[in-house]
């Protein structure tokens, strides 16, 4: 990471914690989305962690999933600071907890 880019995220990460804002803030739409889309794309769709990793990619790409296939479930975490999981129910899809 470069010097210029450290102030720009952390500039980035103070305005999304803006109490004043609304509740959903850029990060935690983020980390959200990106839980339940690659639990879709894993546990619904069935593709591979491969296609799934680039069809969840966004720009910036500040959300990383962790897989739990075993209990079908993605754990994701944005930032270091917003963190949201999906698992799949076989009646709904792949839902938040």
């Amino acid at each position: 990471m470069t010097r210029r880019a450290l102030p720009v995220l952390a500039a980035l990460a103070l305005a999304a914690c803006n109490a004043d804002a609304y509740d959903n803030n850029d990060a935690e739409l983020a980390v959200r989305q990106k839980a339940k889309e690659m639990c879709s794309c894993l546990f619904v769709m069935e593709l591979t962690e491969q296609e799934c990793a680039a069809w969840t990619r966004v720009s910036p790409n500040v959300a990383k999933a962790t897989i739990d296939r075993k209990n079908q479930r993605v754990h994701a975490v944005a930032l270091g600071f917003w963190a949201a999981d999906a698992r799949f129910d076989g009646r709904h899809g792949c839902v938040h907890d």
